[in-house]
C-alpha cells in the first residue's frame, strides 16, 4: 500500500555556511495506522548528524543514511523527529537530503516517500563578517536551557567580536561560561551582564561567572579577541565552550552551539 494514510516532510534551513551546524525536521503523518515502523534519511557525503528528537525510536548513523527504528509507533496521527547536522568546512555546493518512511501492520504495509530537499552550502571563512550573518531563524530556537554562539564577526575596527546568548528560562542562582579561544588571541570583555570576568592567556579560557544569574530570561554576554604579534593565517580560527548551571541540587552543562544568527533579531522575534 504505497503512501496510503501515510505522508512525510523533510524541514530544514535552505542555506547554510560549511563548517556549521543546523536542525532538520521531520513531519510525518500516519493517520490512524499503528505497528513496526522504520524512518530513513539519505545523508550527503560531507554532513555528520547527531541525535535530537526520535520519539522513542533507536536511532542510528551507518555512515551514509539514518535510520530510526519503532517496534511501536507513536500513538498520535502525527509526530516530527529531529536530528542535527555538522557541516564540513570544506562543503560548498547544493546537497539533496532524501527520506521514506516504512510501516509494517498485520493488515500490510505503507510506504511514503518525501519530497527531497537541497540545501545550499556556501564556504566562508572562519570568521563572518557582519553582513554574511543570516541564517532561517526559526531553525535555531530550541527548547528548554540553551547558549547560542553568534558566529563571530569583524567590527569596524577589524576585531573580532563574540556574542553569546543564554536562554535559561526561570532558573537562577549559579552559572558559568568557559570557553576556549584559538591560540593568538587576547580576550577582553565587552558586555558582562553582571558576572564576574576572567581570562587566562595560558590556557586561552575565557569565564564569566555569577554566583546569582540575571533576574531576565535571556541574556546576551560578549567579549572580542585582539590579535597579538604574530602571523595567524595558518591558525584555525575554533572557538569551543559550555554554559554551566544549577538546577536544584544538580549541576549540568550545555554545550555552546555556534549559529550564523543576528541575535538582536532573534531576540526581537
Amino acid at each position: 500500500m504505497f503512501g496510503q494514510s501515510l505522508s512525510m516532510n523533510i524541514m530544514a534551513p535552505e542555506r547554510i555556511y560549511s563548517g556549521t551546524d543546523f536542525i532538520v525536521n521531520v513531519n510525518i503523518n500516519k493517520g490512524n495506522v499503528d505497528g513496526f515502523g522504520r524512518l530513513l534519511i539519505k545523508i550527503p557525503s560531507g554532513f555528520t548528524p547527531f541525535e535530537k528528537v526520535s520519539q522513542n525510536g533507536k536511532f542510528e548513523f551507518d555512515g551514509e543514511q539514518i535510520k530510526i527504528v519503532w517496534l511501536n509507533l507513536p500513538s498520535e496521527k502525527g509526530f516530527t523527529v529531529s536530528f542535527g547536522v555538522k557541516a564540513a568546512p570544506n562543503m560548498e555546493g547544493y546537497q539533496v537530503f532524501r527520506g521514506e518512511m516504512s510501516i509494517g501492520t498485520e493488515n500490510g504495509s505503507y510506504r511514503a516517500e518525501a519530497r527531497p530537499h537541497i540545501v545550499t552550502v556556501e564556504k566562508t571563512d572562519n570568521i563572518a563578517t557582519g553582513d554574511e550573518v543570516k541564517i532561517e531563524y526559526s531553525y535555531i530556537k530550541e527548547k528548554g536551557v540553551t547558549a547560542i554562539r553568534q558566529k563571530p564577526y569583524l567590527d569596524d575596527n577589524n576585531i573580532a567580536v563574540v556574542n553569546i546568548l543564554v536562554s535559561k528560562g526561570q532558573l537562577s542562582g549559579f552559572g558559568k561560561i568557559e570557553e576556549t579561544i584559538p591560540p593568538g588571541y587576547i580576550a577582553e570583555a565587552k558586555v558582562s551582564n553582571s558576572a564576574i570576568f576572567v581570562f587566562n592567556k595560558s590556557n586561552r579560557k575565557v569565564k564569566y561567572l555569577w554566583m546569582n544569574m540575571p533576574a531576565v530570561n535571556q541574556f546576551v554576554v560578549s567579549y572580542i579577541l585582539k590579535p597579538e604579534e604574530g602571523r595567524l593565517e595558518n591558525i584555525p580560527f575554533i572557538i569551543t565552550g559550555e554554559f554551566m548551571y544549577a538546577e536544584g541540587s544538580t549541576s549540568k552543562t550545555k554545550e555552546i552551539i555556534e549559529r550564523n544568527i543576528e541575535l538582536e533579531k532573534l531576540l526581537s522575534e
